[in-house]
């Protein structure tokens, strides 16, 4: 799959998943994903932090983290088409990537 094919980026269907999709919440992590099927043949991720998380360095780092988490575990959503949002509310949180990777596959197999 290509890099292009994960990103998540129509505003209307992010709306959409905030409306209609369905909602895990993380409270230890500071965390929520939303979550919906779609219909494509291939899952999609959208990774967005608060207005209060301070520091691009750190946001981006984070959602570099998130993608190759999610690009890792792809062979696990296989057969599954969904879109996922991770809303992250807290700047301060120490996310490592065996934290982000172990989250993604508890997720996918709630999914």
């Amino acid at each position: 799959m290509k890099k292009r094919n994960i990103s998540l980026k129509s505003k209307i269907e992010i709306q959409k998943i905030f409306k209609e999709g369905n909602l895990i919440r993380f409270t230890n992590l500071n965390l929520k994903v939303f979550y919906k099927s779609n219909h494509l043949i291939y899952s999609r991720l959208l990774v967005t932090f608060s207005k209060g998380f301070k520091g691009a360095v750190k946001r981006n780092h984070i959602r570099r983290l998130f993608k190759e988490a999610f690009r890792k575990r792809l062979e696990l959503l296989e057969g599954k088409a969904i879109d996922i949002i991770f809303v992250v509310s807290y700047s301060r949180l120490n996310l490592t990537y065996l934290n982000i990777e172990s989250l993604i596959k508890n997720l996918v197999l709630m999914v």
